[in-house]
């Protein structure tokens, strides 16, 4: 099958600040192609494409659209084009209704008022075809992350879109969201829609694109056919250089317990959770979404009240009615949701690793800003952030690099017990290996660090045990020393268990 170009970028470079975040980069992109966009937290994946959507005007190079020369000077000249991009971090209007966010921008008028019916009528069948049901008069506030998406994704079909450009769609989505998703994605490409596919999960470049282009300090390496590029080629071209072990050595010997739940719960969040955690130890949470392991590090951070049960930290009972309370006795949370819980995203790199740390940097209620520049430098060294400097505001560092922030921001208060939520989310492989370095370094200095993720190979690596949730319980705990345990791990969070003659049969 012989295909049409329809995108063509040339010699795209855009910098901030004297930094080239893009240089000279060229992309070209099919027509009904979904194309896969790798490379490091920092390659400058993202901002070629935001260059695509109108986000940011390029200092050098040309865009061709179907042949034609095509300048964006916003994101509704993007639009105009047929070209749209679903962020990682979601762009929705919360507080509007279902039907006011698909038509945002693109209402129908007539007579010089809204016509609600036809926007009712076409909103309704764009969800349709996507094989979505959603109440149109729901504030899109009140909607899970995935449905938020699909929203998101009928504002671009709503649109005509030729060209939508997906970063990091996946990654707060459980498996059944994200093959709905996929699904949505196949039946874009067969009506001939192009797609660019922003991911670090490489399971899921190599099951739905067809080709590959990978950037690595804001150029381009390579581009080619998913079957010519192999998990060692693609991960040597990530990290530039051939791959190496990602988890670091374990602690073998972890010390004293320094925490311990007994018997907690929080109505209508978790029920009768046990578990206990040792110095030096690194505890890993695992679960499908909705387990409830978020909603138990909360609870033990103050953020969520208990209903039963007791907290014991180095030996005394704790109940945190804030997390004020949880920071002052050595806990430190870095939360899954990076932009809406972990940082300042208008604010400087500086200001957000030090405003929790104001005890360590403050005489008399007056900031020390020589110490406070010392710290956060000496942070940004050890955990190898990417950035121009101390003043480099938030929403210009990469995912990674703002994640890097959130844990440089709790290690500076040396705490006691680290909890980690969804640590590498949206992190690249090469990144990965610096954050697990960490993590351990941590569990060395015999910091109780707690690890929810969703990767079971993750904590498979990472940890020395992993408690297993369901529908708000704990179900399972087993040491990372044991035989088949990503199966074992598997068949507890879906609830799955060997019957009679090898059958499975479905817990309740």
């Amino acid at each position: 099958m012989v295909q049409t170009e329809i995108l063509r970028m040339e010699g795209i470079t855009k910098a901030f600040g004297g930094v080239k975040a893009v240089d000279n980069v060229d992309f070209a992109l099919q027509k009904g192609e979904i194309h896969a966009l790798m490379g490091a937290n920092g390659a400058g994946k993202s901002t070629l494409m935001k260059v695509l959507a109108g986000v940011y005007r390029q200092d050098a190079g040309k865009i061709f659209l179907e042949g034609q020369e095509i300048h964006m000077k916003n994101v509704a000249s993007a639009h105009a084009q047929g070209i749209t991009m679903v962020f990682q971090e979601l762009n929705v209007a919360p507080h509007l209704s279902v039907l006011e966010n698909i038509f945002l921008s693109r209402e129908i008028v007539k007579n010089g008022v809204y016509n609600w019916k036809e926007m009712r009528e076409k909103a309704k069948q764009i969800l349709d075809e996507m094989g979505v049901h959603l109440d149109l008069d729901i504030q899109v506030r009140r909607l899970s992350v995935a449905m938020q998406q699909m929203v998101e994704i009928a504002r671009a079909l709503n649109a005509n879109s030729k060209i939508i450009i997906f970063d990091e769609p996946t990654s707060s989505l459980s498996v059944q969201e994200v093959e709905q998703l996929f699904k949505i994605m196949a039946n874009l490409k067969a009506k001939g829609i192009s797609m660019v596919y922003i991911s670090h999960r490489l399971e899921e470049i190599y099951r739905i694109c067809e080709r590959i282009t990978l950037m690595r300090d804001g150029r381009h390496i390579f581009t080619d056919d998913i079957e010519n590029v192999s998990h060692d080629r693609l991960i040597a071209g990530i990290i530039g250089a051939e791959p190496s072990e990602q988890f670091p050595p374990k602690q073998n010997k972890p010390g004293k317990v320094i925490f311990e739940a007994k018997n907690i719960t929080c109505n209508g969040k978790f029920q009768d959770i046990s578990f206990t955690l040792r110095e030096g130890e690194i505890l890993g949470f695992a679960g499908l979404a909705g387990a409830g392991r978020t909603e138990v590090a909360k609870a033990i951070f103050g953020c969520y009240g208990l209903d039963e049960g007791t907290m014991v930290l180095e030996g005394k009972s704790v109940r945190f009615k804030h997390p004020r309370k949880a920071i002052d006795s050595g806990l430190a949370y870095v939360s899954e949701d990076r932009k809406g819980e972990g940082i300042l995203a208008v604010r400087c790199l500086c200001e957000n690793m030090t405003i929790s740390n104001m005890n360590i940097i403050c005489s008399s209620s007056v900031i020390k800003h020589r110490k406070e520049k010392s710290l956060v430098q000496d942070m940004i060294d050890r955990l190898h952030i990417k950035t121009s400097g101390l003043n480099h505001r938030m929403d210009r560092l990469s995912g990674g690099n703002q994640q890097k922030v959130c844990f440089g921001r709790w290690i500076m208060n040396q705490p006691r017990l680290l909890i980690l939520d969804e640590p590498t989310r949206g992190v690249d492989v090469g990144a990965r290996a610096d954050f697990y370095r960490i993590i351990n370094d941590l569990a060395k200095n015999n910091v109780g660090v707690i690890v929810i993720s969703s990767e079971e190979d993750e904590l498979i690596g990472l940890c020395n045990r992993i408690v297993v949730m369901r529908n708000g319980r704990k179900v399972a705990e087993l040491d990372c020393n044991e035989d088949n345990l990503k199966e074992k791990l598997m068949r507890n969070m879906l609830g799955v268990e060997e019957g009679v003659n090898g059958h499975e049969t479905i817990q309740g």
